[in-house]
């Protein structure tokens, strides 16, 4: 899979919350989190539209080999969520916005992915990656981008939220 970026950015207007989504696809902003003393994983994820609406999904999980790669896990969970989401609602494209590498990097082929979860996840995205297009940009981890920042307390929330397990 070629990773394509679809989305010039604009740094400023982008910490400032404004971000212009073209036509025909979505712009997920995804983080993860983990937090020791519980065991607990989660993902957050603000998905921005053409029509200006924002859809914010969390998870959590205590899966053990979710939790032996703590935050990645999360953050693959926001990605994999992202796309379902995309196609669920029918928009062709969705661009990644991500502060962790490997988002990106297992998906293209860039990173080995050498764990089964990182493995089972470069796999999830190169077969939806077949029906939709799947692209990727990095943003800075805590600068105050607005989304990411989001995504970031949406995944530190769900990890409370113990009602639904989600793994890889």
């Amino acid at each position: 899979m070629k990773t394509v970026r679809t989305v010039s950015t604009d740094k400023e207007k982008e910490a400032a919350g404004i971000v212009e989504v073209p036509e025909n696809m979505v712009i997920a902003y995804v983080d993860g989190s983990f937090e020791k003393s519980i065991n607990r994983y989660a993902f957050g994820c603000v998905i921005l539209t053409p029509d200006g609406r924002e859809i914010r999904k969390s998870g959590s999980g205590s899966n053990p080999t979710g939790t032996a790669i703590r935050n990645v896990a999360g953050e693959m969970l926001g990605a994999m969520n992202a796309v379902k989401w995309a196609q669920e609602n029918g928009y062709p494209a969705v661009e990644i916005r991500y502060d962790y590498e490997g988002v990106e990097k297992w998906v293209t082929g860039a990173w080995r992915a050498k764990t089964p979860l990182t493995s089972k996840y470069a796999a999830h995205m190169q077969e939806a990656g077949k029906n939709i297009q799947i692209s990727f940009c990095k943003v800075a981890a805590h600068t105050g981008n607005h989304y990411n920042e989001e995504a970031d307390q949406l995944a530190k929330s769900a990890l409370l939220c113990t009602e639904e397990e989600v793994t890889l």
